[in-house]
C-alpha cells in the first residue's frame, strides 16, 4: 500500500509544492521545476504499474526510492504548511516581510527554496542510513532469584534477539547479508527472531540468495535459533511462510515452549507466543503453573499486547518487536499512546521486559527519529 500513498503523494502534493515553490524562481527555473515533478509523477506511476512483474534487485531500489521521495516530500510539505502559517501571522501581527524590498523578498523566497531542497536530500540520506547501519544494543542481566545470596553469578547465556526483518522488496539479499553478518558478529550462544521475518510475499525469502543467508544465520549459534511469527506473516503465503523457518534451519514456537542448553550445559525455558492476529492463540497464563521455574524463563511474541503482565507471571525477560519504535517521527508517539511505550526497556522489579525497533523496516529502507537494532542480552545467574 506504501507505494500506492506515493503515487498519491505526488498526485495531489507535487502541485501546490510546485506552485509554492515556483514563486521562488524565474521562469526558465520554474519550468525545469515543473518538468521535474511531473518526470518523478509518471516514472512513480509506471513503476506501481509494473514492480510486480520484475523481482530484481534494481526494481527494489526503484521502489525503495519511490518511498524516500513520499516520506521526505511529506516532511518538506509540513515545512512549507509551517512557513506558510508563519508567514499568514507575520502579515497580521507584525508585517517583518512587507518592510522588504522586492529583492530582499526574493532573495529570502530563493533562501528558503535551497533550505528545503536540503532538507529533502538530507533526509533521505538520514533516512537510509538509520536503517542500513543497525546500532547494537547490549544487556546484562542477573537473574538474582536463581543467584545464592552473596553468591557470584557462575551461569551465563548470550541471546542475541532481532525483530522485524521485513524481507521483502525493499529488504533485499545486500541487506539480509549485512543482517546476518552483524548477528553473528555478537556470538551468540541462541538467535531470537521476534516476527515479522517476511515482509509479505514469501517469494522474496525464497530467493536463494536469502536462503543461504538465512541458513547461514540459524547454524551459527551453537544453541539453535528460534522464530515466532509476526502479524506480517500471517498477510500472505502463511504455510510457506511457517515452512520457510525449518527450511532455513530454525524451530518456530507457536504457542509452545523449548528448553535451551548453552555448550556450557546452562539451560533455559524459552516460550514463545503466535502473534495476536492469530485470536485463537493460547492465553497467557496457561504457559504458567504458577510456581517460578528453576530455570531463567523468557516470554517471545511479536505484538507488545501483553506487556502490562509482565509483574503478573513467573518470567524473568520478555521480548517483542512490531512497533519498529514507530519507524518516522512521529510514529513514536501514536505507538506510545496505543501500547505505552514506543521501543526500549521497561523494568518491574528484577523482570526486564525488551521492545526493539526491529532490525528491517517497513515499507522502505527509511527510518526517522528510530534505528534498525539488535539487543545482546548477557543473562547470568
Amino acid at each position: 500500500m506504501v507505494y500506492l500513498y506515493s503515487v498519491l503523494c505526488c498526485l495531489f502534493l507535487f502541485p501546490y509544492l510546485g506552485w509554492r515553490g515556483g514563486q521562488a524562481l524565474g521562469d526558465r527555473a520554474r519550468r525545469l521545476y515543473w518538468g521535474l515533478l511531473a518526470t518523478i509523477f509518471v516514472l512513480f506511476f509506471l513503476c506501481l504499474a509494473t514492480h510486480r512483474l520484475f523481482q530484481a534487485d534494481w526494481m527494489s531500489a526503484v521502489m525503495n526510492g519511490m518511498v524516500y521521495i513520499f516520506f521526505s516530500t511529506l516532511y518538506v510539505a509540513a515545512a512549507v504548511f509551517l512557513i506558510n502559517g508563519l508567514r499568514r501571522l507575520d502579515a497580521r501581527y507584525w508585517g517583518c516581510y512587507g518592510r522588504l524590498g522586492q529583492r530582499q523578498q526574493r532573495g529570502l523566497k530563493q533562501g528558503l527554496f535551497a533550505a528545503l531542497v536540503l532538507l529533502f536530500f538530507g533526509l533521505m540520506i538520514v533516512g537510509h542510513h538509520n536503517v542500513r547501519y543497525p546500532q547494537v544494543v547490549h544487556r546484562r542481566l542477573v537473574l538474582s532469584r536463581l543467584t545464592p545470596a552473596g553468591a557470584e553469578p557462575r551461569q551465563r547465556m548470550r541471546l542475541v534477539f532481532f525483530s522485524d526483518l521485513h524481507i521483502g522488496e525493499a529488504m533485499t539479499p545486500d541487506y539480509v547479508g549485512r543482517a546476518v553478518d552483524l548477528i553473528l558478529a555478537q556470538r551468540p550462544d541462541v538467535i531470537l527472531s521476534g516476527g515479522d521475518f517476511i515482509d509479505h510475499l514469501s517469494e522474496y525469502a525464497y530467493d536463494p540468495r536469502v536462503m543461504k543467508l538465512m541458513r547461514r544465520l540459524n547454524a551459527g549459534a551453537p544453541s539453535g535459533a528460534y522464530y515466532v511469527l509476526g502479524n506480517h506473516e500471517y498477510r500472505a503465503d502463511t504455510m510457506a511462510n511457517i515452512r520457510y523457518v525449518a527450511e532455513t534451519g530454525a524451530t518456530l514456537l507457536r504457542d509452545s515452549t523449548a528448553l535451551i542448553v548453552s555448550p556450557r550445559g546452562d539451560s533455559l525455558r524459552l516460550i514463545g507466543r503466535d502473534d495476536a492476529v492469530n485470536e485463537e492463540r493460547r492465553p497467557l497464563e496457561s504457559f504458567f503453573s504458577g510456581t517460578p521455574s528453576s530455570l531463567p524463563t523468557i516470554l517471545m511474541e511479536h505484538t507488545p499486547k501483553s506487556i502490562d503482565s509482565l509483574s503478573l507471571y513467573p518470567m524473568d525477560l520478555m521480548l517483542c518487536g512490531h512497533t519498529h519504535g514507530g519507524q518516522i517521527w512521529p510514529g513514536q508517539l501514536l505507538v506510545w499512546a496505543r501500547v505505552g511505550m514506543a521501543s526500549g526497556l521497561r523494568r518491574e522489579g528484577e523482570r526486564e521486559l525488551y521492545i526493539s525497533q526491529g532490525i528491517g523496516s517497513a515499507g522502505a529502507t527509511y527510518r526517522i527519529g528510530t534505528r534498525s537494532e539488535i539487543v545482546v542480552y548477557d543473562l547470568w545467574w
